[in-house]
Order: C-alpha cells, then sequence, then structure tokens
C-alpha cells in the first residue's frame, strides 16, 4: 500500500471517529438535560471536541504532504492514548467498552501504530537523532489545542466573582496560560539547559493543572493528562533519551519498500533516456521544501508565538459571534456594548494573519498595539475576561515580532 493511501485511510477514520463521537455526545447531553434538567460537566464531547478533530487532520494533512515531519505523527498517538485512557479512569463503567466511540479510538491507534511501523519507522528514527526536531512537528499540535481549550476561558471569568467556578476557571486559565508559555519558550530557545529545566517546568505545570481539575470535580483532566504524556515525551527528547533509542533500533529497521515512497508520474513514465534515481528525486524535494521553509515569509508564519495568538483570536471571536446565528438577542446587545473592543480586535486579527502571510512586522506591531488598545473599549470589570485576553494577544503578538526568524529554527 503506497504511502498517501495509509495517510488518506488515517484521515478518514479520524474524521469518522469525530464526528460520530462528537454527534452522540450531542443527543447524549440533550437526553440528560431532558431528564433531569442537568448537563453533565464531562461528556465525550469534552473528550471528542470538534476543535481537536480538525487540528488532527490538518497535521496528519501536512505530514502527507510532507510539510511536517513525521515525529507528529506521536502526537496523534498521545492524543488518542489519552483519549483511550479516560474511557478507564473514574468513574468507570463497563458500558464505557461498548461505546462506539472507544472502539473508533481503538481503531484509529492501531492504524496510527500500525503507519509509523509500516511506512514511517526509518523516518521516525532519524528526526529523533534530531535535538529540534519535535519543534517543528509534535509542538504545534500542542500550541494548537492549548490555544483553542485558552480561547472560552476568558469569556466565563465574567461571571460572579465569588463563585467557586470563577476562582476554578481562574485557577485552571492560569495553567493552561503557563503551559502554552513553557512551550512557546522552549521552540524558542536554543539553549540545552534552558530547555531541560522547561521541559521539567511543563511536566510539573500539567500536574498542577491535573490537581486543580481533580480537586474541582473530582475527575482527571484530559487535557492535563494530554499535555502529561505530551512533556514526559518532550522531555525525553530534550534529555536525548530517544536519540539512543534510535540508535539501537536503526540497525533492526527494515528499510522502507519503494511502494510506500510516493512517486512522480514523470518517474514513474520517464519521458527521458536513461533512468531516473528515486532518491535524487527524493532529496530534490526534500531541499526544495528546505528552501520554501528558510525563507523569510514561511519563517514568519510558522511562528509559534504568531500561530498562538491567531488561533487564539479567532476562536475567541467565532465564539462571540456565531451564537448570533442561533437568533439570540442578547449577543447583540453585549455585542453593542463591546463595539470598540471587538472592532479593534477583529481589525488586530486580520492585520495578524496579513503580516504573518506578507512577513511584515510593521503589521504584526499594528496588530499588538490595537489588540491592548481593545481593552479601552471595555473597561467594565464584567470584560475582566476579555481584556485580559486582549492583553496576553499583545504581549504574544509583540514577542512573535521581535523574534521571528528564530523561531522556526532547526
Amino acid at each position: 500500500m503506497s504511502r498517501k493511501k495509509w495517510y488518506g485511510i488515517l484521515l478518514i477514520l479520524e474524521a469518522i471517529l469525530y464526528l460520530v463521537s462528537y454527534g452522540s455526545s450531542l443527543v447524549e447531553s440533550y437526553n440528560v438535560q431532558n431528564l433531569n434538567g442537568n448537563t453533565p460537566l464531562i461528556t465525550t464531547s469534552s473528550i471528542f471536541s470538534i476543535w481537536n478533530g480538525m487540528i488532527i487532520c490538518w497535521v496528519i494533512w501536512r505530514i502527507m504532504k510532507q510539510r511536517l515531519n513525521v515525529e507528529g505523527l506521536i502526537a496523534v498517538l498521545l492524543l488518542s492514548i489519552t483519549q483511550l485512557l479516560m474511557f478507564f479512569l473514574p468513574p468507570f463503567s463497563p458500558t464505557n467498552l461498548l461505546n462506539i466511540s472507544f472502539v473508533l479510538n481503538i481503531i484509529c491507534l492501531i492504524w496510527i501504530w500500525l503507519l509509523i511501523k509500516n511506512v514511517e519507522m526509518r523516518e521516525l528514527l532519524n528526526n529523533w537523532k534530531s535535538k529540534d526536531g519535535w519543534k517543528s512537528s509534535i509542538a504545534y499540535l500542542v500550541l494548537f489545542v492549548a490555544s483553542t481549550n485558552i480561547s472560552p476561558l476568558f469569556i466565563l471569568i465574567g461571571m460572579d466573582r465569588t463563585s467557586d467556578i470563577y476562582a476554578f476557571t481562574l485557577r485552571y486559565s492560569v495553567m493552561e496560560l503557563m503551559f502554552l508559555l513553557l512551550i512557546n519558550v522552549m521552540i524558542t530557545s536554543t539553549s540545552d539547559k534552558l530547555q531541560k529545566v522547561f521541559s521539567l517546568l511543563l511536566i510539573l505545570s500539567s500536574l498542577v493543572e491535573i490537581g486543580i481539575v481533580y480537586s474541582f470535580i473530582t475527575r482527571i483532566s484530559f487535557y492535563g493528562l494530554f499535555y502529561l504524556l505530551l512533556s514526559i515525551y518532550i522531555a525525553c527528547r530534550v534529555f536525548s533519551l530517544l536519540e539512543k533509542v534510535a540508535a539501537s533500533w536503526e540497525s533492526k529497521v527494515k528499510v522502507q519498500e519503494v511502494s510506500s515512497i510516493e512517486i512522480k508520474p514523470e518517474m514513474e513514465y520517464p519521458q527521458v533516456e536513461g533512468e531516473i534515481d528515486v532518491n535524487d528525486q527524493l532529496n530534490a524535494d526534500i531541499q526544495s521544501n528546505n528552501d520554501k521553509e528558510n525563507s523569510p515569509k514561511r519563517i514568519i508564519l510558522h511562528s509559534s508565538w504568531l500561530w498562538s495568538a491567531l488561533i487564539i483570536a479567532v476562536c475567541h471571536l467565532g465564539i462571540m459571534i456565531f451564537p448570533l446565528f442561533l437568533g439570540n438577542p442578547m449577543y447583540l446587545l453585549i455585542l453593542y456594548i463591546g463595539a470598540i473592543h471587538y472592532i479593534c480586535f477583529m481589525i488586530a486579527t486580520i492585520l495578524l494573519f496579513i503580516g504573518m502571510r506578507n512577513g511584515n512586522v510593521g503589521l504584526l506591531n499594528t496588530s499588538a498595539v490595537l489588540f491592548i488598545v481593545s481593552i479601552i473599549g471595555t473597561l467594565d470589570p464584567y470584560w475582566t475576561g476579555p481584556n485580559i485576553l486582549s492583553l496576553v494577544l499583545g504581549v504574544l503578538v509583540f514577542i512573535g515580532g521581535i523574534f521571528p526568524k528564530n523561531l522556526n529554527k532547526e
């Protein structure tokens, strides 16, 4: 089976998993709410969120197109393992094993493992020999998941400050921001000592987040568990433990079959005399991809700080604007009161995207200023959450504009 077919089947399986799981969880929540008027704090939708499904499919597609290295599959694998573990953690029920989401997750997990073993193992071992290889693949899935998880938290901060939910949300938001900051600093840093220290801090912050969630709802946090597994993996990479594993496994891994290599039509049916060397063609493609990655536009576009800010901003706008399509007039009033805030916020988001695409640092700085200026439009204490978010985004964009060349260096 060709490499493209392996990835195509994986994309289909992941799409089916998230669509079916998310749909069944909505039906389950609706039925529970009709019965007793209470929606459970944790449902399948909190594990198989549609955002996570879109992120995973995007990462798999980028790896298939060879725009991210295959180490990104490890992040997808760890996310599937986390989802699987959630079915066995308290409160455990034997019916969990009959859940369609559980079965589909097992199938996806097995397929990812077979894909790595049969197609990408040689390339994965080569990536393990590179200390910074994880920065251009696995780190971005972590950033995307963390960023989409952060966006709705700052809307909830506008609630009653004396409530327990407010205190929990505030602590949880701080830990999510701390994790995002640590992972961005690790991607930026070129110091081995600093990366080792921050990798241990990543593990510690994940454990603290799990503790915060467990103290409030007496359940293990899905995102905290995922961050913990991923932090342990990153620590193994930073401390060169997997580099030793790669050296010992390399001799045991079979050479990749030619059938799994993408062969272009001109390679399959040569129009010139003589034979075309497949390895030379692959090396030329890799060199071409490296040239694109080293161009200023690509470096700025792939800045982890800027990507984090863009995803958080887009998700925040989506969460605030989407309810308008549901016909709730209260959201019109909210948007009217915060008109200045959201106009500045929207313009800043557009400028951020254009600046990333064009490599224009001036637009990035303007975007950072507008994010901070948007605070002036909503000085009411109710808007504490969105104002904090605007300040965070301004800082992220400002840092990304200062150090664009250091962020995706391998």
